[in-house]
Order: C-alpha cells, then structure tokens, then sequence
C-alpha cells in the first residue's frame, strides 16, 4: 500500500491564525446599552440582600449590647443608601422613557419663543407689545418646565394627543385629562415662583444656546488636539481597527 499524503498541521494553523489577525473579517460589536440600568438594578439587589441579612443579625436574642448599636446603625444608612439607589433609578428609567417626547416639545417651545421675539421686534402699538410680552412669558414658563421638570415625577406633556386632537370640552369631561391638566397646572406655578425668585433663568432659551455652544467649543477643541496628535504621528505604521473606526464614526454623529 502506497504512502498516504496528510495536511501539515503548521499550514492550517497558519491560516487559521490568519483569518483571525485579518482586520477585514473582525466584527463590531455595539456596546449594551442596557449595561447602566442592569448596574444600577445589581446595586439594589445588593443593598436589599445586606438589609436582610442585617436584619437577620437584630432578629436573635442572644446579641452583644455593643453590636446591636453598631448594627442598627448600619441598617439605618443601608436603608438610606436604598432610598437613594431606587430614586436613581426612578429617575433613570423615566429619562429615558420622555427624552424623546421633551426633545420634540422643547424645539417647539423654542421656536414660539423666537417667533414671537421676531413679532414683538416689529410690533408698534403698546397693546400689541403687552400681548407678546405676556406671550412670550408663558413660553418661557413652559420652556422652564421642559428643562425642569421633577425627576421622580411621570412627565405630563405640554401638548398631549388628546388635547391637539380633541375639542376642550371632551378633555374636560374625561377624569384624567382633568387630573394631568391640574398637575401640570401646579407645576407651571412652581416655575413662575421659582422664576420670579431668581432660582430659574426668565431667559432660558438664552441659558440653553449658551450651553449648546460651550459643548460645541469643547467638542471643537478635542477635534482639534486629536487632529494635531495625528499630524504628530503621520509617517508612523498604524494597524487600523474596525472597533476605533466605528467609534469616531459614531463620534462625529453626535
């Protein structure tokens, strides 16, 4: 029988390392963006498992005078410390859950504001001029209220679906567009107290621009000292990699 031909193992190995080293065929994988809500939900398993194991601790007879103290102590700032991690994710989850709807809203707001800013430049007539001053207030107001709006608290929309697309007398009859529509009332009166006292800007579209700008200069200088480091390294070999390239693509998007 005549001799029988086998693949050289270092040859398959070495394709196989090939196929791995070949940047082309490396995938990008999205980062989890459910990785910050899942932290925060681990931190309050964690403190709740502490709180019953601490209280497991209290529960026997038999325990020294000066451990009971320092016990108690510490359940008391766990319980804290849990008051404080629920609120965080309260608040968390409902960011997430309005960004989109306060997002839309605020544009809105901000382009009354200018609108009516636009008239009132060209307006003549004092009663005209008292009419978009007040005008002008009540869009600041709900410009404040977007801005602000308590974390903790489920967002009620300046402008909800059933009020655009229903008459004013079929919101009222129904209970809870008559409940929202209190609620958002008495959060428009925190903000023109809160206004009136100097706590929050009379001029928010202003605060808001400046914001906008100084993130966007901040922005400009990273660019900018990222532009000049690769100037600096021009010349040098470089392996390119999908994950980085992915990265200052999404980078430049936002």
């Amino acid at each position: 029988m005549g001799p029988v031909r086998t693949e050289k193992p270092t040859a398959r190995k070495s394709s196989s390392s090939n196929s791995i080293s070949d940047p082309s065929k490396r995938r990008f994988k999205r980062p989890n963006t459910d990785a910050d809500s899942s932290s925060v939900s681990t931190g309050v398993q964690k403190i709740k498992a502490a709180i019953r194991q601490t209280k497991r601790l209290l529960a026997k007879e038999k325990l020294a005078a000066d451990v009971r103290v320092t016990t108690e102590r510490k359940l008391k700032s766990l319980e804290a410390d849990l008051t404080k991690a629920e609120s965080n994710r309260k608040e968390r989850t409902l960011s997430t859950r309005y960004h989109k709807v306060k997002f839309f809203e605020r544009q809105k707001v901000v382009r009354k504001i200018n609108q009516t800013k636009k008239k009132l430049s060209e307006a003549t007539a004092s009663s005209s001029r008292q009419t978009l001053e007040t005008e002008l207030y009540e869009h600041r107001v709900e410009l404040n209220y977007i801005n602000h709006y308590p974390k903790t608290k489920k967002y009620i929309s300046l402008f909800p679906p059933e009020v655009r697309n229903k008459s004013s007398s079929e919101v009222t009859a129904d209970p809870s567009s008559a409940e929202s529509n209190e609620e958002r009332e008495g959060i428009k009166k925190w903000v023109r107290e809160q206004m009136e006292a100097g706590t929050l800007p009379d001029e928010p579209e202003d605060a808001q621009r400046s914001q906008n700008e100084w993130k966007q200069t901040e922005y400009t200088k990273g660019k900018k000292a990222t532009n000049e480091q690769s100037a600096d390294a021009e010349g040098e070999p470089e392996e390119k990699d999908d994950f980085f390239e992915n990265d200052e693509e999404s980078g430049d998007d936002d």
